[in-house]
């Protein structure tokens, strides 16, 4: 990352991945038939609104302006939710895996990008979203 365009966009990104992640996991609540998975994602859908939440605040701070939502994202989400009568979870959970984890590399790195710049406000922040993703993925993986 070069400069604070090029880092609030790799953010953008990282929101749109996190509007899609909510999606997906509220979808896949309401269409899995076993209850201690249906608990699971809704779980993880309420994780993902405050994620966003903290993510848009953290975008704001360094003078982004953070999308209220994503069109494209939602109907991929929905559509990638929709696989799951008919195939079962397992594929739709394996590219949310993969999600979880690139999105926890991204949290990490900006930490890293913005305390190599001696910009320590946001460490929590970022520390908590990566946690999350760290969770998310490890939880998958079971």
């Amino acid at each position: 990352m070069g400069d604070d365009a090029e880092l609030l966009l790799e953010m953008h990104r990282a929101l749109l991945a996190e509007l899609g992640a909510r999606t997906i996991y509220r979808r896949a609540a309401a269409l899995v038939r076993d209850e201690e998975l249906r608990n699971l994602l809704a779980g993880f859908a309420d994780d993902e609104r405050k994620q966003i939440d903290e993510l848009r605040t953290t975008m704001t701070a360094l003078g982004g302006k953070p999308i209220r939502r994503s069109l494209r994202r939602t109907l991929l989400a929905e559509a990638l939710a929709w696989t799951i009568p008919f195939a079962g979870p397992r594929f739709a959970l394996r590219i949310c895996f993969d999600a979880e984890q690139k999105r926890a590399r991204w949290y990490a790195h900006f930490h890293e990008y913005l305390a190599a710049r001696g910009e320590r406000r946001f460490d929590a922040a970022l520390q908590r979203m990566f946690a999350l993703k760290q969770l998310h993925t490890h939880t998958l993986q079971a």
